[in-house]
C-alpha cells in the first residue's frame, strides 16, 4: 500500500504550483492589509508614533505592503520583498508583545514570518512574470 501512495505521490510533485500558492496567499494578505492602512494612514501614522517610529513609516509600511503583496503575488522580486516581509512580520511580532503574550494572538505574524522567510530562501517559482536572479530547476 505504502509503495503504491509513494509511487502516486511522484505525480504530484509541482514545486512551483506550491510556489505559486504560497505567493498568492501571502500576497494577497499584505496586499489587503496594505490597502487597508492606505486608507486609513491617519490611523497608522499614529500608531508608528505610539511605538517610537517616525509617522512615516507607517506610509512606507503601508505602501510597501501594497507593492510587495502584488509583487508576490505577480512574481516579480520575489526574494527581496519577500525577506522585507519576513523582517517586518517580525518587528511587528515584538512590538506588540511578542512571546511575552504568547503566540495565539501573534498567529497571522508568525506564519506570515514563516512564509516570508520560506519564499525568499525557495523564490518565486517557475510561474512567475520576472523572476530576477533565480534559477528554475524543478525535478
Amino acid at each position: 500500500m505504502m509503495h503504491h501512495l509513494n509511487r502516486a505521490s511522484r505525480y504530484f510533485f509541482m514545486p512551483s504550483l506550491g510556489l505559486l500558492l504560497l505567493r498568492i496567499s501571502t500576497g494577497f494578505i499584505f496586499l489587503e492589509h496594505g490597502w487597508m492602512k492606505i486608507h486609513n494612514l491617519p490611523m497608522v501614522e499614529g500608531m508608528m508614533v505610539h511605538f517610537g517610529m517616525g509617522a512615516w513609516v507607517g506610509v512606507f509600511i503601508a505602501w510597501l505592503e501594497v507593492v510587495g503583496g502584488l509583487a508576490l503575488i505577480l512574481g516579480i522580486l520575489t526574494r527581496p520583498f519577500a525577506v522585507a516581509f519576513g523582517i517586518e512580520m517580525l518587528v511587528a511580532f515584538f512590538l506588540t508583545g511578542g512571546f511575552a503574550r504568547g503566540l495565539m494572538p501573534h498567529d497571522l505574524e508568525i506564519v506570515l514570518v514563516l512564509n516570508s522567510f520560506a519564499l525568499a530562501l525557495a523564490g518565486s517559482g517557475r510561474w512567475a512574470l520576472l523572476s530576477v536572479f533565480e534559477h528554475h530547476r524543478e525535478r
